[in-house]
């Protein structure tokens, strides 16, 4: 019994390690070939998530009579992920995301339970795969407009941009820094106002400042006028949602809990030589997870050696 245990947890450290091996080399095939960025991904995820599963379940293989401390580490693993699946409402393609997330939990937690030595490495490592997990599912294209990521903004113009105004000096020489994202004021519309949105009209019930899409105050401070007289036609204003203010850039892509990235993409031949240019602004959340996993690794790590070299220096010759 105990020979067939010890074969099976060798065979799992080499699955492991062969497991390792592939998946440091598709890291290196990520950067050396990143034109096949997304068929790479797609196979990383799941090899991750196999390695993060076996390397969360041998610390249990090893030790029998921690068998049953696994529950709680495979419980509070599929709770988390319930969790984030419930409030991000994840479609089915991503749910090899909802898997890494779940592996990562599980191994941090099996770690911290059942091997004190390098907790702190593998407690790292399963905060940076689940941060890494969050930020991506979590990520909001906020200049998406009509079911299209890229926005076309001519230079010197200000155009809204989800709840932000954003502008290209005409001094810009298309590189992102020089995109300046501005807050926006939001409009007040007073009870009775009439605006025109989508050639339809609508009548404010209420005095309200006007949210940054149109269709979330629809119901509760609209009243629609389906067959509107020419009093109402001429005196309706075309809605907005507000007026720029001030320059948020810096506080937006400097924020400790948020970061936005600006794409500048690749223009078309037929506006080459015009002042239209293509971007795509993301933003991302909770970035800061990431970072704190890379620092629990590299102080696991500078630990470990401190306490091998200690060891070493306190042994009797």
């Amino acid at each position: 019994m105990q020979k067939g245990r010890a074969t099976f947890i060798e065979l799992t450290f080499f699955l492991r390690n062969a497991l390792l091996l592939f998946a440091i080399l598709t890291a290196v095939s990520l950067i050396l070939f990143p034109q096949f960025e997304n068929v790479l991904v797609r196979l990383g995820i799941p090899l991750l998530t196999l390695l993060l599963f076996l390397s969360g379940t041998l610390p249990f293989l090893e030790t029998e009579k921690a068998m049953w401390r696994a529950t709680p580490a495979v419980i509070v693993s599929l709770f988390l992920t319930v969790l984030l699946q419930y409030y991000m409402q994840l479609d089915p393609h991503e749910y090899p995301h909802l898997a890494l997330f779940c592996a990562s939990v599980y191994t941090g937690i099996s770690h911290a339970v059942i091997q004190p030595k390098g907790t702190l490495v593998f407690l790292g490592i399963a905060i940076i795969f689940a941060g890494s997990v969050y930020v991506d599912v979590s990520k909001e294209v906020i200049s998406r407009s009509n079911g299209n990521d890229t926005l076309y903004l001519v230079k010197g113009d200000t155009v809204k941009m989800g709840s932000y105004f954003i502008c290209s000096p005409l001094a810009s020489a298309g590189s992102g820094s020089e995109i300046i994202i501005l807050e926006r004021i939001p409009n007040r519309y007073e009870k009775g106002t009439i605006v025109s949105f989508d050639e339809m009209f609508f009548k404010a019930k209420e005095t309200h400042l006007a949210s940054a899409a149109f269709f979330s105050d629809i119901e509760d401070v609209w009243n629609s006028i389906p067959f509107p007289n020419n009093t109402q036609k001429e005196t309706a204003q075309e809605w907005k949602n507000g007026v720029p203010g001030e320059d948020i850039t810096a506080s937006l892509q400097y924020n400790f809990w948020s970061t936005i990235k600006t794409e500048i993409s690749e223009e078309p031949k037929a506006k080459k030589h015009t002042n239209i240019i293509a971007l795509r602004v993301t933003r991302y959340k909770l970035g800061v997870m990431v970072w704190f996993g890379v620092f629990l690794v590299a102080f696991g790590i500078i630990q470990l050696f401190s306490k091998r070299n200690h060891s070493v220096q306190t042994t009797p010759e």
